[in-house]
C-alpha cells in the first residue's frame, strides 16, 4: 500500500505523532511506499495558491498513492469538490481519507467550505467525535464515518521518569479560556463549567492548585500562571498529584481533546467532565476519574489526597500503561491503517 500522508503543519514535521507512526508501519513492511507532503508549507514556498494546488497534484501522481490521508483541511488552504475529484483522478485513483481531529458546531466554529468539500469527497472520514460531529459530516456529504481518539507521541510525553515523593501542587489545570468576541462572559461551550471547576479548586486548594493557560477568560484570576509551551505541558503535570480539566465542547459525545492522552500519559491521576459516550470507549481506566459537575472535581481531589502517597502514583503508572497501550500516537494510527484495509479492500 502507498501511503501519501498530508499533514496540516506550519512547520515541516510539526505533526510528530502521526509521522512516527506512519515511518514505523513503512518501517514494518505495512506501507510498501511512504511520503509526505505539508501542505501549507508547500504553499508559503510557491508564488500563489493555484501553484500550490498544481504542486499537489502533480506530487501526488509522480507518487502514485493507493491512499491520501489528509488532516485538517481549512480555508487557509482552499479546495473544493472540483479539485478533490481532480486529485482523486490521478491514474492511481487513491482512496481519499480524512482525519479531522478539531470539534464543531452549528453556531460556533462552524465547518468551513473547504472542510465541507474535502468529508463529501472522501472514502472514509475519520472523527474524534459523535453526535452532532457526525450529524455535520453526514449533513456536508460524508459517505462512511468512522471513529478515532485523540493520541500521544512518546517522544515529547510519557518519557521514562521516577515519580517523586514530593509535588509543588495538589492539582494543576492546563487550559486555554477564550471569550467570544472579547465579551467576558461568553465562553465557547463547556468553557464556563472549566471556570466553575477552577474556582472550586482553588477556594478549597488554595495555592496548592494552578492554571496554566492564557486567553481573556483567566484574566485577573490570582491562580493562573498564563501559557505554556506546548511540550512541557509534561513537566507541570509531573509537578502534580493530579491534573484536572473541563473540555470544551462538552456537548459533543465521545470527544475528548489531545488533554486526556498527553495527561494520561504523564503518569499521574486525572480527573474530567464527562461526555456522553464516555462509557464505551473510556470506562474503567485506573488513574481517570470521570466527573458530572465541577464540584465533582473537588471531591475527587479529596478523595486522591486522601490516599497514601504510593498508591497515588501506582494509579498514575496504571493510567500511563493504560496509555501507552491504547492512546499512544503508533497504536491509534495503526488500527486506523488497518480499518482502511480492512474496510477498502486495499492489498500492499
Amino acid at each position: 500500500m502507498r501511503w501519501l500522508y498530508v499533514p496540516n503543519e506550519n512547520k515541516e514535521g510539526d505533526q510528530i505523532g502521526p509521522r512516527m507512526a506512519f515511518e514505523k508501519l513503512h518501517q514494518q513492511g505495512v506501507f510498501s511506499a511512504y511520503t509526505t507532503y505539508s501542505y501549507l508549507v508547500r504553499q508559503k514556498n510557491l508564488s500563489s495558491h493555484q501553484d500550490a494546488l498544481d504542486d499537489f497534484v502533480a506530487t501526488a501522481r509522480a507518487f502514485a498513492p493507493d491512499v491520501i490521508f489528509i488532516q485538517h483541511p481549512d480555508n487557509n488552504y482552499p479546495m473544493d469538490r472540483v479539485f478533490l475529484q481532480k486529485l482523486k483522478a490521478i491514474p492511481s485513483q487513491p482512496k481519499l481519507i480524512l482525519y479531522e481531529a478539531d470539534p464543531y458546531g452549528r453556531i460556533i466554529k462552524r465547518m468551513d467550505s473547504t472542510l465541507r468539500a474535502v468529508i463529501a469527497e472522501t472514502d472514509i472520514c475519520y472523527l474524534v467525535g459523535a453526535g452532532i460531529l457526525t450529524d455535520m459530516a453526514y449533513a456536508a456529504g460524508a459517505r462512511k464515518i468512522r471513529f478515532a481518539p485523540h493520541s500521544y507521541d512518546s517522544q515529547r510525553f510519557g518519557t521514562p521518569w521516577q515519580p517523586t515523593l514530593s509535588r509543588t501542587y495538589d492539582a494543576i489545570m492546563i487550559a486555554n479560556l477564550p471569550c467570544l468576541k472579547r465579551i467576558p462572559w461568553l465562553y465557547v461551550p463547556g468553557g464556563r463549567k472549566r471556570k466553575r471547576t477552577a474556582e472550586i479548586l482553588y477556594k478549597h486548594l488554595g495555592n496548592r492548585f494552578r492554571v496554566y493557560g492564557g486567553h481573556q477568560g483567566w484574566s485577573g484570576v490570582p491562580y493562573c500562571q498564563g501559557g505554556i509551551a506546548f511540550d512541557k505541558q509534561g513537566e507541570v503535570i509531573r509537578d502534580a498529584w493530579m491534573s484536572v480539566n473541563w473540555g470544551h465542547y462538552d456537548d459533543i459525545a465521545m470527544y475528548a481533546s489531545d488533554r486526556l492522552p498527553i495527561s494520561l500519559a504523564c503518569g499521574v491521576p486525572h480527573i474530567t467532565n464527562y461526555q456522553a459516550g464516555y462509557e464505551h470507549i473510556f470506562a474503567n481506566i485506573p488513574g481517570l476519574f470521570i466527573i458530572k459537575s465541577p464540584s465533582e472535581a473537588l471531591d475527587v481531589a479529596h478523595y486522591l489526597l486522601s490516599l497514601p502517597i504510593e498508591h497515588r502514583n501506582e494509579l498514575g503508572f496504571q493510567a500511563a500503561e493504560y496509555a501507552r497501550e491504547h492512546l499512544e500516537a503508533s497504536v491509534v494510527y495503526r488500527d486506523i491503517v488497518t480499518v482502511i484495509q480492512e474496510q477498502l479492500a486495499i492489498t500492499n
